[in-house]
């Protein structure tokens, strides 16, 4: 980067959850820390609980000022749904007083329900704080346009760190499934292992699960115990680092059949491991992931169409390599050197 340009990006002051809580926002959040210049970031929760958080979030009011004085001048917020969002948006009215300019990131699977609970002025009330709106996919690009007429949105991304030499598992062994996420309804899981029973008797020592993550532990664990697929299904935490690594490495497939998403992290890591994605057309996901090319999409619920794309790589093995072959190529749009390239357009867009 020349000066001027490594200027501009010390001028950022980011916040967001913490970055050693679990979920897509924090290992976004590190994956900027490590490749960002001049990347500072703020917590706004805390994963020791509600009064933690509360605690953080003060810190970070009354730090704000502080960086204000130093130079910095643009505020990026990351936020979800929920009580993210009712952070953020006071974050965000602070930092109007305080002289910043503010992206607001939006990063929530379930944003659109959530702004219809809250009601749509109100969430405009907030969206409309910020000089720009950050959204993860041309299709939440489109739903922001539409619903609050807004002109200031972009589409950037997630970043996912490409590793040198993705490793595949002999495609002559069973087929080895992903899923990686949080364990609840949203994300699909329990419809994956009613699958898994369903078919337990042909694909039993064909077709194998780990799945981690965190969330309904319990109640994932019992549903597996309870249908009789505890020989079928390994429940492996939340990973991370030379965990999650090894977790792709034995994997043929990643699947992730949500009924929301931004554009889920989980589905870039699969990209960037070479592997072929079997996931729902909600979100970004479409955008990145092409029936029969690099992956099977399947109508969120559709259990049968969920059965049928496993069969298609238990079946037909050979298009393993093949869409994993694919899914490489699509991820290196979302390499940090990339990702980095368009943080820098859009600040110096403000500035």
């Amino acid at each position: 980067m020349t000066t001027q340009e490594n200027k501009t990006m010390h001028r950022v002051l980011t916040i967001g959850p913490s970055r050693k809580t679990l979920g897509g926002m924090a290992s976004v959040l590190n994956v900027y820390s490590d490749t960002v210049p001049g990347f500072r970031h703020l917590s706004s929760n805390s994963r020791r609980g509600t009064f933690a958080g509360l605690f953080s979030l003060a810190g970070t009011l009354l730090k704000m000022p502080v960086y204000r004085l130093l130079g910095r001048n643009i505020l990026h917020v990351h936020s979800a749904s929920g009580k993210s969002f009712v952070r953020k948006s006071w974050i965000m009215r602070f930092g109007r007083t305080l002289g910043y300019k503010i992206i607001f990131h939006c990063h929530g699977g379930a944003s659109k329900e959530y702004y219809r609970t809250i009601g749509l002025p109100k969430a405009k009330k907030v969206l409309s704080l910020a000089s720009a709106i950050v959204v993860l996919s041309q299709s939440w690009k489109e739903y922001f346009e539409t619903t609050f007429a807004l002109d200031n949105v972009r589409v950037l991304s997630n970043p996912v760190i490409l590793p040198d030499v993705p490793l595949m598992p002999d495609t002559s062994a069973p087929l080895q499934l992903l899923f990686l996420g949080r364990f609840g309804d949203l994300k699909g899981i329990f419809d994956l292992l009613d699958v898994i029973a369903r078919n337990q008797q042909r694909w039993r020592g064909r077709v194998y699960l780990r799945a981690g993550g965190d969330g309904e532990v319990e109640r994932f664990i019992s549903h597996v115990r309870e249908a009789g697929i505890d020989d079928m299904v390994e429940f492996i935490g939340w990973v991370s680092g030379p965990v999650k690594e090894m977790a792709f490495a034995s994997s043929h497939i990643l699947l992730l059949p949500s009924y929301n998403e931004g554009l889920p992290i989980a589905v870039l890591e699969g990209l960037a491991y070479g592997k072929p994605i079997i996931a729902t057309p909600v979100g970004g996901i479409p955008e990145v992931v092409r029936s029969h090319t690099n992956g099977i999409l399947v109508t969120p619920g559709d259990r049968k169409a969920l059965a049928e794309a496993i069969d298609c790589y238990l079946l037909n093995p050979e298009l393993i390599e093949r869409h994993g072959r694919e899914s490489r190529k699509a991820a290196i749009a979302f390499s940090p050197e990339s990702i980095t390239a368009q943080l820098l357009d859009l600040y110096q867009s403000l500035e």
